[in-house]
């Protein structure tokens, strides 16, 4: 069928104007053109030139606005393309190697993300991973090193659900209405992707938001799109990752992999089920959700590699290389865990912060590096400085 005449007028008309603003010989035939009428007319009238000269440079200014403008929009536009050429499985020792102890959900989320990588179009997300776990397993840390490893040009967006407690907090995610207060701020969740469309985002104990945010999410993971309140721009989220976490239904969630084994049917459909009666979320919402992973509390093989993971980042942080922590540090640290494990491995942080930040000090003042840390015989934390 042959396409209608004004169609064919339309495409004619819009890729002149995009050769105008794209060429600048063109732009400066225009110029000289302009300039030889100013003259012409500065003969005739000497108020013509002038004004004819400011109308000159506001449509060049307007031309090369609309070429900044093009630019941008060619350079913000999704290749999808480039995304389903990514290639995530180096990643996997990575994320093992930060987040100990949940190989299995990392396992699970690279090979999904992966697979949906490959059929990455508009319309849809490139995954919605649903994490539930006891507090300080590590849910928030995974989603975070995800966005590391997929989109490293791009900080994630990190929404804490404990600040989105009242329906009005619930409708800044998608911006306030023109006229409102911070409308020109845009919202919290679209602004973001309307910046930058490669996005990971985490809605952080997505259980403590309103009721209302599941309503303003619905369209979102099911379309990909929506409509920014503030500026009344549509956004695309199919080059987006979102996770969510959840401190709810975790006892449940344990029964139900007990007995669903390796079914991965029966597992989504029954931890479906048990977070609607463990958090109140709705089915519709809970069936927009890729993946829902279970990420359980540690071992304590797992604790005290975590505790060492800590140990050395906190003392990274001040410029200082831990080569070798002694083990009844490491174990002093696992023990104390199990009187704060309910509050997860983040209080174990805190203690192997306040452990050893006195010894630190001391590193600091004598211009120390790298060092080794020894338990003294009276329980003393010992520095050993290696010589580089």
């Amino acid at each position: 069928m042959n396409p209608q005449p004004g169609r064919i007028i339309k495409i004619v008309k819009q890729e002149s104007h995009e050769e105008v603003v794209k060429n600048p010989y063109l732009l400066a035939m225009l110029a000289v053109t302009i300039a030889g009428a100013i003259f012409g007319l500065n003969s005739a009238s000497h108020v013509f030139a002038p004004l004819l000269f400011v109308l000159a440079l506001a449509g060049m200014g307007w031309l090369a606005w609309q070429q900044l403008r093009s630019e941008r929009a060619e350079a913000d536009a999704l290749d999808y393309t480039k995304l389903a050429a990514i290639d995530l499985s180096s990643y996997g020792p990575w994320l093992k190697e930060n987040v100990r102890g949940q190989d299995e959900a990392v396992d699970s989320i690279l090979s999904q993300l992966q697979a949906n990588l490959a059929l990455a179009t508009s319309g849809r997300t490139l995954g919605a991973f649903f994490l539930v776990g006891p507090t300080g397993t590590g849910k928030t840390f995974l989603g975070q090193l995800v966005a590391e490893a997929l989109y490293p040009e791009s900080e994630p967006t990190l929404l804490r659900m404990n600040q989105y407690k009242h329906a009005d907090d619930v409708f800044t995610l998608i911006g306030p209405p023109p006229g409102s207060p911070g409308y020109e701020v845009g919202g919290t969740l679209t602004r973001p992707v309307l910046q930058n469309p490669r996005r990971v985002i985490i809605f952080d104990e997505l259980e403590k938001a309103h009721r209302d945010l599941q309503h303003c999410l619905y369209d979102i993971l099911d379309t990909a799109t929506c409509r920014e309140k503030s500026s009344g721009r549509t956004v695309d989220f199919s080059g987006c990752v979102f996770f969510a976490t959840c401190n709810a239904g975790v006892e449940a969630l344990r029964a139900i992999r007990h007995e669903s084994g390796d079914d991965p049917v029966a597992w989504l459909g029954r931890s479906r089920d048990a977070l609607v009666d463990a958090a109140g979320f709705d089915r519709a919402f809970l069936a927009r959700w890729s993946a829902i992973v279970l990420m359980d509390e540690l071992s304590p093989v797992h604790v005290a590699e975590v505790a060492c993971l800590q140990l050395a980042r906190h003392w990274r942080t001040y410029g200082i290389e831990v080569q070798h922590a002694a083990p009844e540090l490491i174990l002093d640290a696992v023990q104390r865990n199990e009187e704060f494990k309910q509050y997860g491995v983040r209080q174990l942080g805190a203690y192997v912060q306040m452990k050893t930040s006195p010894a630190i000090g001391q590193a600091r003042a004598r211009g120390v590096k790298k060092v080794n840390l020894t338990v003294g015989p009276g329980g003393a934390l010992e520095i050993s400085p290696i010589k580089e």
